[in-house]
C-alpha cells in the first residue's frame, strides 16, 4: 500500500482497526494465562508476577526491534528503494535472532539469582524458574514474531497480525489446560505449560506472518547474498531500535516508581492501583492500533519527502484519538466503580480504584498526544527524543512530583493520582510544542 499519498483519514482507520483488534485479543491472551495460573494455585500467579520484570525486557526488545524495523522499511519504501527495504528487513531478522539468543542465554542463567534477590524461595522459586526457563529458550520466537510482522506493518497490512492474534488466543485456550494438567501421553507441566503454550503460539505466528511476507512485492528483490551479517546496516538498526526499547523499559521503571509511592498508603491502595492499571490498559488499547497506522504512514511519507503529509497525518491521528478517548473518558467517569468491582469485592479497594479512574479519565486525552508523538519521532528517524521524554515523564517527574506531594501536601492517596495527571499534562504540552517545532523545521528545510 502506498501510504505516501491518498486520503490520510481512511488509511489511518484501515490500518488501525485491525491492529487494535489484534491488541485486544493479545490482552485477552494474557488474561487467559492468568486464569489458568490461578487454577494451578496462588504460587503460580505470584511466580508469573515476579517474572514480569524479566519478561518485560524481552517484550521491550521485541517492540523496539519491530518498530525500528518498520520505520526503516517504510522510509525505503517511501523513497521507492525496495531493494534496500528488503535488505534492511533481512538484516533486521538476523540481528534480532542473534540478540534474542544472547538475551535468552543471559535470562536463563541469571533468573534464579534475580528471583532470590526479590525473596522467592522453595516451590515459589521453582515455579518462577520453570516459567522463565521455557520463555528464555523460546526467546528468539518471542522477538521474531514481532520483527517478522514489521514488513507487513510497513506496507500498511495489519490484518494478518490480527488474524494470527485471534487464532493464537483460541489456540492458547486449548493448549494451556492440555500442557498445564496433561492428557493421555502428554505430561503435566504446571506453570511451565503456560510458558510452552506461549512459545508454541509465537512459533506458529512467526511462520504464518513470514509466509505472507514472502508474497509481498518487497521480497521479490531478495537474493541469497543478503543472508549474511552486514555491518552497513547494524548501526542504523541499533540507532533506530534501541531507543524505543529503552523507552518501553522506562514504562516498567515508571510503574515501579509510582507503585513505591502508592504502597506507602497501604495494601488496599496498592491493590486498587493494580486493578485500575488493568482497566486503564483496556481503555487505551485503541490508541495502540492508531500508533501502528501513524508510524507506517509517517515512515513512508518521510522516505518520499512528503513532509507536509507528516504534519497532516499527525493532526488527523490526534483528532481520531481524542474522539475515541472521549468514549473512554465517559466510561471511566461513570463506570469506574462497576469496572473495579469486577476484579474485587473489597469496598475500600473499589473506592480507591474508582477515584483513580475518575482522575485518570482526564489523562486519556493527553496520552493520545504522547503516544502519537512517539510514532512521529520514530518515523522521522529521531527515536532518541522518545527515549528522552520517556525518561522525563516516567523517571524524573514522578520522583520529583510525587515525592513533593507526599511530603509537603496533605492530600492523601488522591494527591498521588492528581500528581500523575499533572505529569501527563505537562509532558504532553512540552512534547506537542517540541514536535510541532521539529515538523515546522523539516517542512521549511524541504522548501529551501
Amino acid at each position: 500500500m502506498n501510504l505516501a499519498q491518498g486520503d490520510i483519514k481512511s488509511q489511518l482507520i484501515k490500518i488501525a482497526v485491525p491492529a487494535g483488534i489484534g491488541m485486544m485479543f493479545h490482552t485477552f491472551y494474557n488474561i487467559t494465562d492468568t486464569f489458568y495460573a490461578g487454577l494451578i494455585g496462588s504460587e503460580a500467579i505470584a511466580a508469573m508476577a515476579i517474572t514480569f520484570p524479566v519478561f518485560f525486557i524481552l517484550l521491550a526488545l521485541a517492540i523496539g526491534f519491530s518498530q525500528g524495523t518498520t520505520a526503516l522499511i517504510s522510509n525505503f519504501i517511501g523513497a521507492n528503494d525496495k531493494k534496500s527495504a528488503c535488505e534492511i528487513y533481512i538484516q533486521s531478522l538476523i540481528y534480532s535472532t542473534i540478540f534474542s539468543i544472547f538475551v535468552g542465554i543471559i535470562i536463563f542463567n541469571t533468573s534464579e539469582s534475580i528471583f532470590k534477590y526479590f525473596g522467592a524461595e522453595d516451590t515459589f522459586l521453582d515455579k518462577a524458574i520453570d516459567y522463565i526457563s521455557v520463555i528464555a529458550i523460546g526467546s528468539p520466537f518471542m522477538i521474531l514474531s514481532l520483527v517478522v510482522n514489521a514488513m507487513l506493518n510497513a506496507i500498511g497490512d495489519t490484518k494478518k497480525n490480527r488474524n494470527v492474534m485471534v487464532f493464537g488466543f483460541f489456540l492458547n485456550i486449548g493448549l494451556n489446560p492440555l500442557l498445564c494438567f496433561g492428557f493421555l501421553f502428554i505430561p503435566s507441566l504446571g506453570i511451565g505449560g503456560i510458558a510452552l503454550s506461549t512459545v508454541i503460539v509465537q512459533i506458529i505466528a512467526s511462520t504464518y506472518l513470514f509466509f505472507h511476507v514472502i508474497k509481498t512485492d518487497i521480497l521479490k528483490h531478495f537474493s541469497i547474498t543478503m543472508i549474511k551479517f552486514d555491518f552497513r546496516y547494524l548501526n542504523i538498526f541499533i540507532a533506530q531500535s534501541l531507543p524505543t526499547s529503552v523507552s518501553y523499559l522506562m514504562i516498567a521503571f515508571g510503574f515501579f516508581v509510582i507503585t513505591k509511592f502508592v504502597t506507602s498508603y497501604g495494601p488496599s491502595a496498592a491493590a486498587a492501583f493494580g486493578i485500575a492499571c488493568r482497566i486503564e490498559e483496556l481503555i487505551l488499547l485503541p490508541t495502540i492500533g492508531l500508533n501502528t497506522a501513524l508510524l507506517s504512514i509517517v515512515g513512508q511519507s518521510y522516505g518520499a519527502e512528503a513532509f507536509n503529509r507528516i504534519r497532516k497525518a499527525y493532526m488527523k491521528a490526534v483528532g481520531i484519538g481524542l474522539t475515541m478517548m472521549a468514549g473512554g473518558f465517559l466510561v471511566l467517569i461513570f463506570l469506574g466503580e462497576f469496572l473495579s468491582s469486577l476484579f474485587t469485592k473489597d469496598l475500600e479497594v473499589i473506592f480507591i480504584s474508582k477515584n483513580y479512574l475518575f482522575i485518570f479519565a482526564f489523562s486519556t486525552f493527553f496520552f493520545v498526544i504522547i503516544h502519537m508523538s512517539g510514532s512521529i519521532f520514530q518515523g522521522i528517524k529521531k527515536p532518541l527524543y522518545t527515549t528522552f521524554y520517556a525518561f522525563f515523564r516516567l523517571g524524573l517527574l514522578p520522583i520529583i512530583v510525587l515525592y513533593s506531594i507526599e511530603n509537603y501536601l496533605d492530600l492523601g492517596i488522591s494527591g498521588i493520582w492528581f500528581g500523575i495527571l499533572g505529569i501527563n499534562v505537562l509532558a504532553s504540552i512540552i512534547i506537542f510544542a517540541h514536535l510541532r517545532r521539529i515538523l515546522f523545521l523539516i517542512e521549511k528545510k524541504s522548501k529551501i
